[in-house]
């Protein structure tokens, strides 16, 4: 539950308010007897009015903090990750779990099964972390003309109020293509889904600068930059009561919004899943240097914390950031958000990385991020799959009509490594995909 010292300030706020209203009602009595002006007398009622209007405030608030105390029961307990000799979190050899015998995958799937999440390392080289990297600050600089890569005093152009994501909610550059149907990117995530005829996201990438040790410009002297540290967060990519009851019209996605790349994301259900996010670390990203955090074995207590969630029109009817809510995404897509005096903030782990790791986590599982607290910059790549006769026809025509348009205007429909594997999960293709069964792809 939320800490005693914290439900004991609040207790005290609304007797204050309480006292507030009483001494209130007294002075516009004493004014009544006196003979008042009237003006007196509507500036008092004025105050009375507002006062009330606290205390109901407060009562509201005092209701979601209940049900945050009593879903809290829910949440898994706290646990320990596993790390290497040198602080990251354990991950397995992607060429040698994904190319081996089935027997090498036991383990991964285990530490997948239990933790909800798994890190597959080296998945991706040095040449193709600096060609993404690349292309990150190829991108920044274009849209901010005073941006130097590699001279960080020139990042306060940049905002880190949208967690140094892309602007765009999808890119379709060449080595974002690459990346997402890279060979063991493909592997890994059919393997974790436990099948053949996957799609996978067009999302984008994040840039967190670094917030340590900036040089200042014609100086000898460094500065730390708090502000441009990016908020705390955690949520989840979904709308949970949909997801449960699986009633969420996705089929509805036109695509001739970008947007919508990212609502086929908050639109999932169970009856399409299971669903994967993922990151791949396109640079070195230690704890200090901000990033994922996720609650591990939040997806085996999903279905009972939302059974005990109440209604949802008790999360979507505010927009008050200090108690979880849902933001609605229209169509009945979604995203959860926890407040800051949640506990579960006290269940969260952060996920360090290798450059070149690629981490993979179950949807249903609470994550969000940390600001960067280092003088390195952070680059990842975000990169999520699902099986593909999970979509229907006309929303799998109208979702290849836009990658087609999108990949021919980014110049990327020719690559010389799409193969017909590459473009049948890119959704690229639909003669390529069967949508109400496999496709017969080796895993």
């Amino acid at each position: 539950m939320v800490d005693q010292c914290t439900t004991e300030n609040k207790s005290v706020q609304l007797d204050q308010l309480q006292r507030r209203y009483r001494s209130q009602i007294r002075r516009i009595k004493q004014l009544q007897s006196s003979g008042a002006e009237k003006v007196q007398l509507r500036n008092a009622a004025t105050v009375l009015r507002s006062i009330k209007d606290d205390i109901r405030l407060e009562h509201k608030n005092r209701t979601r903090r209940k049900v945050v105390d009593n879903c809290a029961n829910l949440y898994p307990r706290a646990c320990s990750i596993p790390t290497d000799d040198e602080g990251f979190v354990t991950s397995f050899p992607a060429g040698q779990v994904l190319s081996g015998p089935e027997t090498d995958k036991h383990e991964l799937l285990d530490f997948f099964k239990t933790y909800g999440f798994v890190i597959f390392r080296d998945i991706i080289g040095p040449e193709e972390c600096e060609e993404t990297a690349k292309e990150i600050w190829d991108h920044l600089e274009a849209r901010n003309p005073s941006l130097q890569r590699g001279v960080p005093h020139t990042y306060s152009v940049l905002s880190s109020k949208t967690y140094g994501l892309a602007p765009e909610p999808a890119l379709f550059t060449a080595q974002m293509i690459r990346n997402r149907c890279n060979e063991y990117v493909v592997k890994a995530l059919r393997l974790l889904l436990g099948h053949a005829d996957i799609l996978l996201s067009h999302d984008r990438w994040c840039f967190y600068r670094p917030t340590k040790s900036i040089s200042i410009k014609n100086s000898q002297h460094f500065m730390d930059m708090p502000t441009w540290k990016t908020p705390s967060n955690l949520h989840l990519d979904l709308n949970p009561w949909m997801y449960i009851n699986g009633n969420v019209p996705s089929q509805t996605l036109d695509y001739k919004n970008l947007r919508d790349f990212s609502k086929e994301m908050n639109s999932v259900t169970q009856v399409t899943g299971p669903h994967l996010q993922g990151i791949l670390s396109i640079t070195e990203n230690k704890n200090e240097d901000g990033g994922t955090v996720l609650v591990p074995g939040f997806h085996s207590v999903f279905s009972d914390w939302v059974e005990h969630l109440g209604a949802m029109n008790k999360y979507t009817n505010h927009n008050d950031s200090s108690t979880n809510r849902l933001v609605w995404r229209g169509h009945g897509a979604g995203s959860f958000k926890f407040a800051a005096v949640d506990p579960i903030h006290n269940l969260k782990r952060r996920i360090s990385l290798r450059a070149g790791s690629f981490l993979v986590w179950d949807q249903r599982i609470v994550h969000g991020s940390v600001p960067n607290n280092s003088s390195n910059p952070r680059m990842a790549q975000f990169i999520k799959a699902f099986k593909s006769h999970g979509i229907s026809k006309q929303q799998f025509y109208a979702r290849s009509k836009a990658i087609h348009k999108h990949m021919k205007v980014a110049r990327t429909l020719k690559l010389d490594t799409l193969t017909s594997d590459s473009r049948r999960v890119l959704g690229l293709d639909p003669h390529l995909n069967k949508l109400n069964g496999t496709s017969g792809v080796s895993m």
